[in-house]
């Protein structure tokens, strides 16, 4: 009889205590009686090994919509814009030429930026029936201060421009053709027809300059490449022209050679100031540029 007793009290015993225990850890402040813990346990509390270690989701609603949170970006690192430890290198088409430059950040709002340009071309032209082949030759070196009055891409350039440039040219008449210089018309000749040759030069070599543009090929961002354009004059004063010519040229009087008549030489005199009182209206260089950069 003892031993019975004692059997039923060692199966009694465990689950008396997971009860308890189970109590305590609930309500600490009001203790439950175990017997009323066992009939708020339904059956189905217990859960399996797998679903406890199921991952958590967030679901918004009861409709089984379910909503993962986006891993957050990792921003991309931004290019130095100490002064000469970072530059931006670009090349560009505008009316100085073909063109390259090389720029580095100064301050938030300032860039200093150099670069070359070279020019060669042909280009025929007529004045008063005197036909011109002008070549074309330009170098030129600039640098600017860019100005970036609003912290984005439109900025001011104040800067020097270094300038090279010169035209030559052969200048001709057809025979038998009517040509004029100054006031006084003639005929070219058919056995030693007038021509000659040309030159332009510009009065300065260095020249102050001043241009309007859009675009920053030093951007305060991620970004790395740019497409400048700019806009602008150079003042570069009014360019000259020269002219000589030689043959045999005829009016109502007769035929004179250009190399040893006064009055001739005196109507050439006359055409080429005419024509450079027309340059002086233009003592500026414009210039309008488009590139391409990449700042490292």
């Amino acid at each position: 009889m003892l031993q019975r007793k004692l059997a039923a009290l060692l199966i009694l015993l465990p689950s008396s205590l997971s009860l308890t225990v189970t109590a305590q850890q609930q309500t600490p402040s009001n203790p439950v009686a175990p017997s009323q813990l066992a009939l708020a346990l339904p059956a189905t509390a217990s859960l399996s090994t797998e679903e406890l270690h199921k991952p958590a989701v967030k679901s918004s609603s009861a409709e089984g919509v379910i909503r993962i949170t986006p891993a957050p970006q990792v921003e991309k690192g931004l290019p130095s814009q100490r002064p000469f430890r970072t530059a931006a290198f670009g090349i560009k088409a505008n009316t100085l030429g073909a063109g390259a430059e090389l720029a580095t950040p100064l301050f938030r709002r300032f860039n200093l930026r150099s670069g070359v340009n070279f020019l060669a071309f042909a280009y025929p032209f007529g004045i008063d029936g005197v036909n011109y082949n002008a070549n074309l030759h330009f170098k030129s070196s600039q640098s600017t201060l860019d100005w970036f009055p609003g912290g984005h891409a439109l900025h001011i350039s104040p800067g020097i421009l270094y300038s090279r440039n010169t035209v030559s040219s052969t200048a001709t008449v057809p025979a038998g053709q009517n040509f004029t210089l100054g006031d006084q018309s003639f005929i070219n000749s058919v056995g030693d027809p007038v021509h000659g040759n040309m030159s332009l030069a510009y009065p300065r070599t260095l020249s102050p300059m001043l241009l309007l543009g859009f675009g920053n090929i030093l951007p305060r961002n991620s970004r790395r490449l740019s497409v400048p354009m700019e806009f602008g004059v150079a003042y570069t004063g009014a360019a000259t022209i020269n002219v000589n010519l030689t043959g045999t040229a005829c009016t109502n009087d007769g035929c004179t050679s250009f190399g040893g008549n006064s009055e001739v030489q005196a109507s050439l005199t006359q055409e080429i100031h005419k024509i450079n009182e027309d340059l002086k209206k233009v003592p500026v260089y414009p210039i309008l540029s488009l590139g391409v950069a990449y700042h490292f």
